[in-house]
């Protein structure tokens, strides 16, 4: 199945739910009547599973139904959105993932193993807002921003970061790196946050980008340094690192997001079920404040505006692989 580039997703949610020969007689029976599977597709240790475990939680609570929460790293994500894919569309698989989902679209050199237009339905966005710390090992022989690109620029290629795929906002950082210093980083794939923090402290890899609280401990005992942050402020967590901008980028601003999805032909009324319970989650005074801890903005929009706000995503990431010459459509 080739992919265009040209492809949106406007039309993603109504799509998804009514795909030829994925739909189910709509049950009238109450839904769910038994726990649903969340797949969540990066190893333990990031900032899916520090926000994705305890949502799942009040989400089963919301429902009535236990949500069980499973890491399916692989592929950038196409490993566990391809168990989505082609689960039952009944709406008891979701698939909690980041903007790795539209990146695939962009930025996957071969066919992708599903149909995102079709077998996989939108159903709300979780939270978005927070940008990507720049951290490194101590031993580095660059104290700040300014020395980094410069130390980077004279050694090219050599220097190595990790992040965890092709396309995902750890990738579209270390392309803006590049972009926006001249610099070429050495990059190093990985299957989560948490399996580059321990690559970054065993000094096998000199950086990485990372949310905040995964790096926040390490941070304040010396054990990784910041260089500086593609949000549109500071950090709450990590006030006196300076954003991207304050550090002559005025362009390098880059915010990461949170979603669910779920089976291609799930009946409306079963995603739109699963889409209120989660707005009713985001506004949880606990997860009010991991959300905030995080510099997240929770949110819960209709399939029908999470749908528009992918395709926002997707025009955003075609423009980078556009730039960055990647992805073959």
């Amino acid at each position: 199945m080739q992919l265009s580039r040209r492809r949106v997703l406007a039309a993603a949610a109504s799509a998804a739910a009514l795909a030829p020969g994925r739909s189910v007689r709509a049950d009238t029976k109450a839904f769910p009547t038994r726990p649903l599977r969340m797949l969540v597709p990066f190893a333990p240790g990031g900032p899916l599973d520090i926000l994705g475990r305890p949502i799942a939680e009040k989400l089963g609570e919301h429902l009535g139904q236990p949500v069980v929460f499973e890491n399916r790293p692989g592929a950038n994500g196409i490993v566990a959105t391809q168990q989505v894919a082609t689960a039952r569309p009944d709406g008891y698989t979701l698939l909690f993932t980041t903007g790795s989902f539209i990146g695939n679209i962009a930025f996957s050199p071969q066919p992708l193993p599903y149909d995102p237009m079709k077998d996989i339905a939108p159903v709300t966005l979780v939270a978005d807002g927070t940008g990507m710390m720049l951290v490194g090992r101590p031993g580095l022989p660059a104290r700040n921003m300014a020395e980094l690109a410069a130390l980077a620029r004279k050694r090219p290629g050599e220097l190595s970061c990790a992040m965890t795929g092709i396309g995902n906002i750890t990738h579209l950082a270390v392309e803006q790196f590049k972009e926006f210093t001249g610099a070429e980083l050495l990059q190093v794939v990985l299957h989560g946050t948490g399996p580059s923090i321990t690559e970054i402290l065993a000094g096998n890899v000199d950086l990485t980008f990372s949310t905040i609280p995964p790096i926040q401990p390490f941070l304040r005992d010396n054990k990784l340094r910041a260089f500086g942050y593609t949000g549109r402020h500071r950090a709450l967590l990590v006030p006196d690192i300076p954003t991207m901008k304050e550090l002559g980028y005025p362009e390098w601003e880059l915010i990461g997001m949170m979603g669910l999805w779920t089976t291609g032909g799930t009946p409306m009324d079963r995603i739109v079920q699963i889409q209120r319970a989660v707005a009713e989650v985001v506004r949880h005074p606990d997860i009010e404040r991991l959300l905030r801890e995080g510099e997240l903005e929770g949110s819960g929009m209709s399939p029908e505006d999470y749908a528009a706000y992918l395709q926002r995503e997707l025009a955003m990431q075609h423009a980078i692989a556009r730039r960055t010459g990647l992805g073959a459509h």
